[in-house]
Formats: C-alpha cells, structure tokens, sequence
C-alpha cells in the first residue's frame, strides 16, 4: 500500500517553504534597501562637515532643482509609457535616465573622497562594465549608488517638514498610480520589456543576481522595488544629519522596518495579481515614525 503523506503534515511543509522563501527574498530587498540608506546618510555626514567647514558648498535651492529633475523624469517616462509611437526609443530613453542617475549619484559620493578626475574616472570605468556586461548584480550595484548620491546631496538642502510632505505626496501618487489610473503596473512591465530598469531588481533567487538584464520578464523570477521607494526616505533620514548622525539612523532603522511590512503586504497579496503593490505606504508611515521619534531626543 502507497504511503500518503497526511494533509496536515503537508500544510506545515509548506508553511515552512513559504516562510523560507519570504525571508530569502526579503534579505535580497531589505540588504538592497538598507545599504542605500546607510551609504546616503554616511556621505551626507561627510558632505555636511565639508559643508560646516567651508571646503564644500551646497547649492542654494535643492529643493527647486530635485522637484524640477523628479517632475522631468516623471513626465518624460509617463510621455514615453503612454507613447505607443515611441517603439525603439524607448529602451534608449530609459537607458539614458539610468545613466544619468548612475552617473550623477556616483559622482556626488566618490567626489567627496578622491580627486575630481580620479572620480570622474572610477564612474566611467564602472559604467563602461554595465555597458559591457549587463547584469543584475551591477545593476543594482550602479542603482544603489546613484539613489544614495541624489539622496545625500539634494537632503541635506531639506528640512525635515519638506522631506516628510515629499514622502506624503509621493505615497498618495504610489497609491493612485497602481490601484487607479494603473500606471505603476504599466510603467514596471515597460520597464521589463526594455530591460531597463529606474529601480532595484530583486531576484527569487541569489544565483539570478548573475542573470543578465535581457533575461528580465514580466511576473518572471524578479520583482521590482522602485527608486521612489528608497530614495524619499533616504532623503527624510539625511535632511536631519545635521541635527546628529543617531537621529538619521533611527530613521533608517524605522524605514527599514516599513520595508519589511511592504514585503509582507506584497507576499500576502492574491497569486497572479497583474499590478504591483505599492510598498511607499508602509515605509513612509515608519519613516515618519522614525522621525517623530527623534524629535523627543535633544539636538
């Protein structure tokens, strides 16, 4: 007679499979998350004291030169989702936003370490890799760089109220682009088919971080954790560096524990759900907890 394995010896297996799989994906997207936001802070705290002792110069109006950039990424990358006509554009116009990003925030953190040219040198180098050799691991490694850079050098020019407004507005715009208007769903499969990606892609599974970017498929062995998703609170945990280091990494600490809750939100979500789940939400309102909390601790 065939032994059957008992159903409720079944149900724990699988319990035990899924919680695995959770934790294994989350240490993919959490690792992703928490290294951007540590390295953003640390070089804003190096930026500032640069700044405090008058070998560095912050530009006088980083809040109107970050909202001018994010309103012409924004409407330059809806323009071409919603452009049926754009065709073969379109994989060059993301891929130039990438660059631009990737090139931008790794100049804005290695500037402050080494000699422009020597800088100016490592970016390339790096770059001309991607180029090159377009996979997941250096896609990731260029993204994280650049999301810190943009973060640690438009921040520190924010006060604490407009960083939190920023995390508020954005978290409304994430919530009616994908449960609304459906954008974020058509944006993320836009962004799949041309193999380009303005984000993090986080793979099921550690050995596809070797995948090549051309291997991406939509609702395939990757997801996508967006830019906005760690660039805005990044950029509330920098605008109070000045106020003290400690106070920038209980943000982080908060934020980072709102990116855990967005990841449990996504794997709770039905199988086979087409749009993605907006995970903005959850880590603005532990950013924002993170913060108010640091208002309790003296200056």
């Amino acid at each position: 007679m065939k032994y059957t394995v008992p159903k409720i010896i079944k149900e724990k297996q699988a319990k035990k499979e899924s919680r695995e799989k959770f934790w294994k994906v989350f240490l993919i997207e959490g690792g992703l998350f928490l290294l951007t936001s540590l390295l953003a802070i640390v070089s804003a705290f190096e930026l500032n004291r640069l700044a405090q002792s008058k070998k560095f110069y912050l530009p006088a109006t980083p809040l109107q030169s970050f909202l001018f950039a994010l309103l012409f990424v924004v409407f330059f990358v809806l323009i071409f989702v919603t452009y049926k006509k754009a065709g073969k554009l379109k994989p060059a116009i993301y891929k130039g936003f990438f660059l631009i990003i990737s090139f931008w925030g790794i100049m804005a953190i290695l500037n402050l370490f080494l000699p422009v040219f020597v800088a100016v040198l490592v970016a390339g180098i790096l770059i001309a890799l991607w180029l090159e050799r377009q996979v997941v691991w250096m896609h990731n490694g260029l993204m994280s760089l650049g999301l810190a850079g943009i973060a640690s050098f438009f921040g520190l020019g924010f006060t604490p109220s407009v960083a939190v407004a920023f995390l508020l507005i954005s978290s409304v715009y994430n919530f009616i682009a994908t449960y609304k208007t459906k954008h974020s769903a058509l944006i993320e499969k836009e962004m799949m088919e041309n193999k380009i990606v303005l984000g993090f892609i986080i793979p099921k599974d550690l050995k596809r971080f070797k995948d090549k970017l051309k291997e991406l498929k939509p609702n395939g062995n990757f997801m996508i954790l967006g830019g906005g998703s760690v660039v805005f609170p990044s950029l509330l945990a920098v605008s109070v560096i000045p106020s003290g280091l400690l106070k920038a990494l209980i943000i982080v600490l908060f934020s980072f524990f709102g990116c855990l809750l967005g990841h449990y939100i996504f794997t709770k979500e039905p199988k086979g759900k087409a749009e993605p789940t907006p995970t903005l939400q959850p880590i603005t309102l532990f950013s924002i907890i993170g913060y108010l909390i640091t208002m309790l601790l003296p200056s």
